[in-house]
């Protein structure tokens, strides 16, 4: 397929750099102009387009994700010819981004990449009947002290922080939550997040998101939870105890239980055989899956699967740059992490292409560090050799032509190239326990920034 559609230049890249192809035709596709110009005019409700279109922003930053400039001024550099603005304005519309915009941004894109996918790889629901759906938070990290505010000061600054969901069924994050305030508590932005969650979802969450707001809201929606209890929910036990077995980490245990004089669920106990790094021994799940659709011991070792966002979130900060330290403006970190995501959802795109395209292997046999390495690498040189009227094709693909496109693609991989480098089982180690530093939330600083401006204004 692959050379059928492609010119002599640009099969050379398909027969040397496949994945940094596969990741520009779905770029072409999923995240072009129109598609960023017009998420904008349809959510913004702040800015608005004067010289320099949100597009352009999005280009320029996504440069610095994708890691083929180091920074926003560079790539502007770069660009500076087709950019009407200063590099100012281009500072100045990215600190304005309104979060929302960058919600709608995900959203979007992940349900078209999400047919594609689904006409490549099996589904591989792990509960039949549910979409299971890992929840959890992210905190960016700290950024350079390059506002006025944030000179004086040695504490880091966090310029914000998200709730995302991630769809195991396809391995791409499909949910987000951006919000501005480094220092909110995640449990605090749950109410806002459930409007994402639709009837079939299978929620699972570590305990910071145990809340009777989730846990109802969640069933309002006619959805399903999976969440480890934490300790600021009351239990009130009703029945008896039942032994289920054991488990991988423990043996199971089930019982019905009130939560916070609110919904009546399941408990799933596991007494662990080993303990946790906090010393205790036990674990409590809530579910209000029936046990006629999973039994105690199969949803205790579903849970297992949570670290699963973990890993994501680690690729997210290394493979990517989601966190761009020379962003101090919590809008545009947060739309810097937005692409990062996107970026993230094409490369999961470009593994299920891999997966067809290489019938032996599994999909989690490529190593996400390579096929990174090789979008950076290649992505500018792909960008300069190759016109861009000959990735428009792609624009106006249907699912199933495109998905065989992308499989053409990745049949000229060679597996061995971006396969994982298996180690063994890492040894435990002892480390010194320090305190942990203090931050600042970069929001309020600036909040405070705004105050301050106001009164001057007033005074004078």
């Amino acid at each position: 397929m692959g050379r059928m559609v492609f010119e002599e230049i640009v099969q050379r890249f398909v027969d040397q750099r496949p994945i940094a192809v596969m990741t520009r035709v779905i770029l072409e596709r999923q995240f072009s102009p129109e598609f960023f110009d017009d998420t904008f005019g349809e959510v913004a409700q702040e800015q608005y387009v004067r010289d320099l279109t949100f597009s352009s922003c999005a280009k320029l930053l996504a440069q610095v994700t994708l890691g083929t400039a180091p920074t926003v001024h560079a790539a502007f550099l770069k660009d500076r010819e087709t950019i009407p603005v200063t590099v100012t304005a281009v500072y100045d519309k990215l600190q304005g981004i309104e979060p929302r915009v960058c919600e709608a941004l995900l959203q979007r894109s992940a349900e078209e990449l999400h047919k594609v996918i689904l006409r490549l790889a099996k589904r591989r629901r792990p509960l039949p009947g549910y979409r299971l759906r890992i929840l959890d938070g992210n905190v960016l990290a700290g950024t350079e002290h390059r506002l006025k505010e944030l000179r004086g000061t040695g504490a880091a600054a966090l310029p914000g922080m998200s709730l995302v969901l991630y769809d195991y069924d396809t391995n791409l994050i499909t949910g987000l939550l951006a919000c501005e305030d480094g220092h909110t508590n995640e449990r605090s932005l749950v109410g806002e997040l459930l409007p994402q969650v639709k009837a079939g979802d299978l929620i699972m969450a570590d305990r910071n998101f145990c809340t009777l707001e989730l846990l109802t809201g969640i069933e309002k929606r006619n959805g399903a939870f999976l969440v480890r209890h934490h300790k600021g929910s009351s239990l009130i036990w009703q029945g008896q105890r039942k032994a289920c077995g054991r488990g991988r980490t423990g043996r199971v245990y089930e019982q019905h239980v009130r939560v916070s004089d609110g919904i009546t669920c399941r408990a799933i106990l596991v007494q662990r055989d080993k303990p946790l790094q906090d010393g205790s021994r036990e674990v409590i799940l809530l579910t209000n899956v029936p046990a006629t659709k999973a039994s105690a011991r199969r949803l205790a070792e579903l849970y297992l699967q949570r670290w699963t966002i973990e890993e994501t979130f680690r690729q997210l900060t290394e493979y990517l740059s989601c966190e761009v330290s020379t962003l101090g403006y919590p809008k545009a970190a947060l739309f810097a992490f937005t692409l990062a995501v996107l970026a993230y959802n094409a490369l999961a795109c470009v593994k299920a292409a891999l997966a067809k395209g290489h019938p032996r292997t599994k999909g989690d046999d490529w190593s996400s560090f390579y096929l990174a390495w090789e979008v950076k690498a290649a992505f500018d040189g792909l960008l300069v050799a190759v016109p861009p009227e000959q990735w428009q094709p792609f624009a106006v693909m249907t699912a199933d032509e495109f998905a065989q496109a992308l499989q053409g693609i990745a049949e000229s991989a060679d597996p061995l190239r971006y396969a994982k480098r298996k180690r063994g089982p890492k040894k435990a180690i002892q480390r010194e326990k320090v305190s942990r530093g203090s931050h600042v939330s970069t929001a309020k600083v600036l909040a405070r920034r705004e105050t301050k401006r106001r009164l001057m204004a007033n005074a004078s």
